[in-house]
């Protein structure tokens, strides 16, 4: 059973890559704080209620019945969108807008987020394998 074509699935993986790769630019952030002129920069959150909404109706895909063929796909584009952060709420003289108070909260609520993502993975698969008959 391929679990990235169920979309339940599809959107927690969404969520963990988006929380990783946020987790990643306010890390960066962080170890910039001293940098002068340095502004801050976050992941801009996609919209997980129209990317839950495409993958539940998505059509069904082609598949490759000779190995020979070619498969004829693009790489998927980042679905992240990283960018400054322009509400800030202090700046030092130096020009650095970093405020570490600012990015531990983030890192705080991006970790939420993914653990939240990470549970509702495990209990899905706990539930698929109630389904098929096996304890956990």
């Amino acid at each position: 059973m391929d679990l990235t074509k169920m979309p339940l699935f599809r959107m927690a993986q969404a969520r963990m890559d988006w929380a990783a790769q946020r987790q990643r630019v306010l890390a960066q952030n962080v170890g910039q704080i001293d940098t002068p002129g340095y502004r801050p920069r976050d992941v801009a959150q996609p919209d997980f209620k129209r990317l839950a909404t495409e993958a539940a109706q998505q059509p069904v895909q082609v598949a490759m019945t000779n190995p020979a063929h070619q498969p004829g796909t693009l790489p998927e584009a980042d679905p992240f969108d990283v960018r400054r952060d322009s509400r800030t709420f202090e700046t030092k003289l130096d020009g650095n807008t970093v405020v570490l108070e600012e990015q531990m909260q983030k890192m705080g609520q991006t970790r939420s987020r993914f653990m939240m993502a990470a549970s509702l993975f495990e209990r899905n698969i706990a539930m698929l394998k109630t389904a098929i008959g096996r304890q956990r």
